[in-house]
């Protein structure tokens, strides 16, 4: 081989040898990534996966995040078109109600707390990516109470429909949501904005997310999401104040009963218990009391009609030797409860009076129920005016008072 055949040989290696060096080095392929729903990524927890070991990952809508206060700063929720899972979150939480997010499974794992699952902790930074902070919003699965008892849709945004709260009271705590066959529990933090709101007095529809904490619960995203303005249901007969003066010692003042007040307006007689063959009742009377007016108010227990739909209000009375005092009915919405009742505002009400006598005592008789829905949604109270004297001493009985449901 000729001198000049092996310096170009030579040169021809060394071109080689620079090119193949100065290349970039081809990287390996990217892991493939497969999408699952939500509901194959609870299927495998029910499989007995305790960590995801697979390149797969979620997408779908958050649902409630701490915002309001109403879960822990730590926790959100999260649901595709197949199921929702409660996320735990470690650092922090920025997740955003209502917006579309992607989360990378792998190396993640399950915990059971109190019967709700759990999928955590996530790394928001390292394992999340916002798809959309706008997307349309997720709608509510119209749910029975029926069908969360029995452990379907949790961690769902749920709407429950022809429902109402079984009692007055605010958001804070446990309050029972009732269809009025079966009963659900609605739980709010103290810390949420809206726990010391009202609740809702109607049946209606609610929305909120199923959660779980040793029994199903409902965690309500915000105040607003309800529509309970209906007629409640299963109210029929429901007892606000019933009182037959049974336990009133004969000549005592009815102010020793429980809530039930006398106040004398002229004159200083009260209403009292009075008793003849075993039966007991209420009265007021100006005989024999030399006072040229009486006038005595019988104020019974205040009466909350914040659930009530259709209540009224029945009683008997009688009177006795009548010669012209008279026996009123009055309801107030704004009266304190303490204060001298006749500086407060007073509806009269009509009833059925007894057949009176000159000379002796009537019967008993039926008021007739007597509406009170138009006081329906707050507080009631109902006074019965004695307006007797020296020349008016008729003798006024009040027994077997009812307020109750239609």
């Amino acid at each position: 081989m000729t001198i000049r055949k092996i310096l170009g040989l030579l040169i021809t290696v060394s071109t080689l040898i620079v090119y193949s060096c100065s290349r970039e080095p081809v990287p390996p392929p990217e892991p493939k990534v497969d999408r699952i729903s939500i509901e194959q990524l609870r299927t495998m927890y029910d499989q007995g996966k305790v960590t995801v070991d697979t390149n797969v990952y979620i997408e779908g809508i958050i649902t409630l995040t701490p915002e309001l206060g109403n879960i822990p700063s730590f926790v959100a929720y999260i649901q595709d078109s197949t199921a929702g899972i409660c996320l735990t979150v470690t650092g922090n939480n920025t997740f955003s109600r209502d917006s579309r997010v992607r989360i990378m499974c792998r190396g993640i794992s399950f915990t059971l707390y109190n019967g709700l699952l759990q999928f955590g902790d996530i790394s928001i930074a390292g394992q999340t990516t916002l798809v959309s902070l706008t997307p349309p919003p997720a709608e509510p699965v119209t749910v029975t109470i029926d069908q969360l008892l029995a452990g379907e849709h949790q961690s769902e945004y749920v709407r429950i429909d022809n429902v109402q709260f079984a009692d007055p009271g605010t958001y804070s705590g446990e309050n029972i949501l009732t269809d009025c066959s079966n009963d659900l529990e609605v739980y709010t933090r103290s810390d949420a904005t809206f726990s010391s709101e009202a609740l809702p007095s109607g049946n209606g529809y609610i929305k909120g997310v199923v959660s779980a904490f040793n029994g199903v619960q409902l965690l309500l995203r915000d105040e607003t999401e309800n529509g309970m303005t209906g007629d409640r249901c299963g109210s029929a007969g429901t007892l606000y104040l019933t009182q037959d003066f049974t336990t009133l010692v004969r000549y005592t003042d009815v102010s020793t009963l429980a809530g039930w007040k006398t106040w004398s307006q002229a004159g200083t007689k009260t209403w009292y218990g009075n008793e003849v063959s075993g039966r007991k009742w209420v009265q007021a009377t100006a005989y024999n009391s030399g006072q040229a007016s009486v006038i005595t108010w019988m104020i019974a227990p205040v009466i909350d009609l914040t659930m009530a739909t259709q209540p009224y209000l029945l009683f008997e009375s009688a009177d006795g030797y009548d010669n012209g005092a008279t026996l009123k009915l009055y309801v107030s919405t704004n009266y304190d409860g303490s204060a001298t009742p006749w500086n407060f505002t007073w509806a009269e009400k009509t009833f059925t009076l007894p057949v009176s006598t000159a000379s002796g005592y009537s019967q008993f008789e039926s008021s007739g129920q007597i509406d009170l829905s138009s006081y329906k949604g707050g507080p009631l109270w109902i006074a019965w005016v004695y307006d007797g004297g020296t020349n008016r001493t008729t003798t006024w009985e009040v027994d077997n008072v009812l307020v109750a449901e239609k």
